[in-house]
C-alpha cells in the first residue's frame, strides 16, 4: 500500500485550501507530481491547512511553495466539500480566488503550471473534486 493511502486510511476529515488565479480568461493549474496522491492529473494550487493556521494564510504559503507567487490579495469564494473513497479522503476546502503577484517557478510537488481556459479544463484529467470546484465557480461568475 503506498504510505499516503495508508496515513489517509486513519486520518479523519481534512481542512484543505485550493486557490483559482484567473488571467485573460484562463486560470492557472499545476499537473501534480508522480511521487505525490494524484499524481500526474491536474489541479488549481494548494494544500493541506497545518494545525494553527488560517486558511488564507495556508492557501498563501502553499501558493509560494508550489509555483512561487506572492498572493496580494485572497477572497474567500466558497467551502467545497470534498469526498474521494478510492484515497479514503474526506476534505473541507477553503476555495479562494486570488491576485497575485511574481514569477511562476514549480517545486517537487509540481511538474508543470499551464493556464487553461474554460473548454480546455473540460478535457483535463483533474485531481481529487477540482473539476468540481471550478465548476462552481464558472457558474458563479
Amino acid at each position: 500500500m503506498n504510505i499516503v493511502k495508508y496515513v489517509m486510511k486513519f486520518s479523519g476529515v481534512r481542512t484543505a485550501t485550493a486557490g483559482i488565479i484567473e488571467k485573460n480568461g484562463k486560470v492557472l493549474l499545476t499537473k501534480r507530481s508522480k511521487m505525490i496522491a494524484e499524481g500526474g492529473k491536474w489541479c488549481l494550487p494548494g494544500g493541506h491547512v497545518k494545525k494553527w493556521e488560517t486558511a488564507e494564510d495556508c492557501v498563501k504559503r502553499e501558493l509560494k511553495e508550489e509555483v512561487g507567487l506572492d498572493v496580494e490579495k485572497a477572497k474567500l469564494l466558497f467551502v467545497h466539500e470534498e469526498f474521494k473513497k478510492d484515497l479514503n479522503l474526506h476534505a473541507v476546502v477553503f476555495v479562494y480566488s486570488l491576485k497575485t503577484k511574481g514569477k511562476i517557478k514549480n517545486n517537487f510537488e509540481v511538474k508543470e503550471s499551464r493556464w487553461f481556459t474554460k473548454k480546455e479544463v473540460e478535457k483535463l484529467d483533474m485531481a481529487f473534486t477540482h473539476n468540481q470546484m471550478l465548476k462552481r465557480y464558472w457558474n458563479g461568475k
